[in-house]
């Protein structure tokens, strides 16, 4: 059987909206006014924003084979995707390519007799849209049932920037530790901007984080990081006070002594925290989130590898929990 857009929508997390476009569904983890902002101020941040980073299809089913059809495009500075397939927790399939050359494809994978929960993650850094979703015939389907709502704001780091495993970023780890529905709108290269707050988003998270700066420190004179970090942060505050927001200070960076035309990355990280602390927010320090060894950053400096996300979210998540 062919599931409906109603039984997408139900197994679908990640997703402010979805639409059906040229029999393909397509998911928009940022809303129609955030969008707008995007399109009217960078181009390379309106394409990023049409990635499908932190979307997934997560449900419950007896069926003895599933399969999707899928096209994608490019949607950052990258030119990989893969899809992460898992079953009862279990990863089954990472199917992908890089760099991306055949850009349609199709995914089966056949189920073992009873009923088993299937997760598919999809790519962080392209444009994934999906049709033909099908599981056999007379089988039982129903949506996983999440515990938590979350939002993840962030630069590249957050978006999943360099993860070649699309469900081994941190977000997305975040997500399945914590059973939420988590929408990622972090955007590569971006920097406090409190024009994409919405405060008309139907999405109330339980739980939000917040991981900019290290753009900000490295390309912004002093003036423009401080108005756009506390417009943010105030922004932010206020509407989701009823929300607990943990604000990350960036991480270590190989190139953290240099001094930007901003100044000192340490003072950059101490006004962040001092900022949140004053609104209240909870601070976590990210310098020792990730190990000081190039071995855990793809590019050798900034960007977490599969690896480096993994320690990321171990020392992440207990900082997170105890404020829960």
């Amino acid at each position: 059987m062919y599931l409906s857009e109603e039984q997408i929508k139900e197994i679908t997390r990640g997703v402010v909206n979805i639409s059906l476009e040229d029999d393909y569904y397509r998911f928009y983890r940022f809303s129609d006014k955030q969008l707008k902002v995007y399109e009217n101020t960078s181009a390379g941040f309106f394409s990023k924003a049409k990635a499908t980073s932190g979307i997934n299809f997560n449900f419950y089913t007896d069926a003895s084979k599933f399969s999707f059809d899928f096209t994608v495009s490019n949607a950052s500075s990258r030119n990989f995707y893969y899809f992460d397939i898992y079953v009862d927790g279990v990863l089954e399939k990472h199917l992908g390519e890089s760099p991306m050359w055949i850009k349609n494809g199709h995914i089966e994978i056949n189920l073992p007799e009873g009923e088993h929960q299937v997760t598919v993650w999809f790519p962080c850094l392209a444009c994934a849209a999906i049709k033909n979703v099908f599981l056999s015939e007379n089988s039982s389907f129903r949506p996983v049932p999440y515990k938590k709502k979350m939002i993840c704001l962030g630069d590249s780091i957050t978006q999943g920037y360099d993860a070649l495993f699309p469900s081994l970023c941190y977000a997305n780890r975040l997500a399945q530790h914590f059973n939420a529905n988590m929408i990622n709108q972090a955007i590569g290269g971006e920097r406090f901007c409190p024009q994409i707050l919405d405060e008309d988003l139907r999405f109330k998270p339980d739980l939000i984080t917040v991981a900019y700066g290290t753009n900000d420190w490295s390309g912004l004179q002093r003036d423009a990081f401080f108005a756009g970090a506390d417009a943010f942060l105030e922004g932010i505050s206020r509407i989701y006070s009823d929300s607990k927001i943990f604000v990350i200070t960036p991480l270590w960076r190989a190139d953290k002594d240099k001094i930007t035309k901003f100044g000192s990355y340490y003072e950059a990280v101490a006004y962040i925290a001092d900022k949140a602390k004053s609104l209240g927010l909870n601070v976590i320090d990210g310098y020792n989130l990730t190990p000081h060894y190039f071995e855990f950053y793809s590019d050798l400096r900034l960007h977490p590898n599969d690896l480096g996300y993994g320690e990321y979210t171990r020392n992440l998540i207990p900082l997170i929990e105890e404020k829960l």
